[in-house]
């Protein structure tokens, strides 16, 4: 059946034609799938993961534009059954061909050797601490460094997911607020790893929410608002936020003897030696004793020169690994169509979890607003200073006033809203009631959850607001990122 001018209507399910592949022992099938296309897959003999999470068997798995590399880790391999159909939400019935390749060149193997190392130095602090309970240690911090597109967060993965096989519960760290895992992106994230990622949906983590009515169990992140998707966007406020969430996962780490021992694992936006003081302050907040270098041998030799003495004192260890072969460059438009997915996920699901959201309007008199500050606009600022200003408080004593200068930096109230600093905008809803709030709060503060502007009407003073659930909202202190999305 078809309607005049709109051609022949065709069933996704019908057109598909389902092919299969036997991937060979400790190799990888290297699959790159636009946004427009729907890749479904099963495993229907043998084991298959990815990125350390294993694949049911018989269970059909769906994805749409991911990087992926399905590696088969016992010595008779897998076999894998799939199909492409159009992505329904495209309104189209093309579909752009996906990438997929096998290849027998992995570095899993010196992956799982890191792992293993890893373990056993969790075994050896388990076993300790349970004889000295007064005087537990601590499992092992690990930081995760390298260039663009090395392969970090897959790296991060995979650790994470051989440490849960193993029956402990690390904490992963996320500090790449261009990525939004367990939250949106403009966030940095904590979060115990006490299941496996769930790789269908966005990003490949999990859903962004604490709701207890989804497949998998709900991973309960500390959220610490950005703002911004480049960290270098304001690093003032990017490094005490780190500082902040570094203080709440280390006071985690202390009241769970499991997590202590089962250590951390931090992944991080791309960062070079010309960051070292960004890098010792990560290796400061979170105690870090193994940092893990991707692919970069001058990295590596610049950092043991910098630590000798942390080395020297066997305080550190600084190892080096091969970036994969399977690692690919991703542009901005790709980067930023995942953060749309993830963003749209977050209010309204995904294709087997479909949400509610709520709809509302808010009056914008009700609430205060507080925006990042970009360094360029405060910069520009302090150029416009007159000679001799000082831009921190002079007066010794008064803290108030200090405090406020402090927060000159990270954050602005909005006093004076409207359509083109709000509109299609994203605010972060912070656990800071309005009233009696101090300046120091506003930084102290974690994110609650996300609303979506979709419009401020500025003669009515009103928000239209889209909510994850219907309710009252909260009338807490709010912060409009820098990320914008069009619902």
């Amino acid at each position: 059946m078809s309607l005049p001018g709109f051609g022949t209507s065709i069933s996704p399910e019908e057109s598909a034609v389902t092919s299969s592949i036997d991937i060979p022992a400790f190799s990888e099938w290297r699959i790159e799938v636009p946004f427009r296309t729907y890749f479904k897959f099963k495993v229907i003999k043998g084991v298959a993961e990815i990125f350390g999470t294993e694949l049911p068997l018989n269970v059909e798995i769906q994805f749409c534009g991911v990087k992926y590399a399905i590696y088969a880790p016992l010595s008779e391999g897998c076999t894998i059954e799939y199909a492409t159909t159009p992505n329904k939400e495209n309104m189209t019935n093309e579909v752009d061909d996906v990438v997929e390749y096998l290849s027998e060149e992995t570095v899993m193997k010196k992956y799982i050797n890191l792992h293993l190392g890893l373990e056993g130095l969790r075994q050896q602090i388990s076993d300790h601490n349970i004889i000295n309970s007064q005087k537990a240690k601590n499992g092992p911090r690990v930081l995760i460094l390298g260039g663009k597109c090395t392969g970090k967060t897959a790296l991060a993965k995979i650790l994470s997911s051989y440490a849960l096989k193993m029956d402990s519960t690390p904490i992963l760290v996320n500090l790449n607020p261009r990525d939004g895992v367990f939250a949106l992106p403009g966030s940095i994230t904590a979060t115990p790893v006490s299941d496996s990622f769930d790789l269908e949906c966005a990003g490949g983590w999990g859903f962004s929410t604490t709701s207890g009515t989804l497949y998998h169990n709900p991973k309960q992140p500390i959220v610490k608002n950005v703002g911004f998707v480049n960290f270098d966007d304001n690093l003032d406020l990017y490094k005490y936020q780190i500082s902040k969430l570094g203080l709440t996962v280390m006071s985690r780490v202390e009241e769970d003897p499991k997590i202590k021992s089962s250590g951390i694992i931090i992944d991080t936006p791309p960062l070079a030696i010309k960051d070292i003081s960004l890098i010792e302050n990560i290796i400061s907040d979170f105690e870090v004793n193994v940092i893990v270098v991707i692919g970069n041998e001058r990295l590596s030799i610049d950092l043991k020169k910098k630590f000798k003495h942390k080395l020297s004192s066997a305080q550190l260890d600084i190892v080096k690994v091969p970036r994969s072969e399977g690692a690919v460059e991703v542009d901005e438009s790709f980067v930023r169509r995942v953060q749309e997915e993830t963003i749209k996920e977050y209010f309204h699901g995904n294709y087997k979890t479909r949400l509610s959201p709520f709809k509302t309007e808010l009056e914008v008199r009700d609430y205060s607003i507080y925006k990042g500050i970009l360094s360029l606009d405060l910069a520009s600022t302090l150029a416009f200073l007159p000679a001799g200003d000082s831009y921190t408080a002079d007066g010794e004593g008064d803290n108030d006033k200090q405090e406020e200068n402090s927060l000159d930096k990270y954050y602005s109230l909005l006093s004076e809203p409207s359509p083109s600093n709000l509109d299609n905008s994203i605010l972060a809803v912070t656990q800071l009631a309005q009233k009696n709030m101090l300046t120091k709060d506003l930084l102290n503060t974690s994110v609650l959850g996300y609303v979506h502007i979709s419009k401020y009407d500025d003669t009515k003073g009103k928000l239209r607001v889209l909510l994850p659930f219907p309710g009252a909202f909260p009338r807490n202190v709010l912060i409009s990122t820098h990320i914008g999305f069009s619902d």
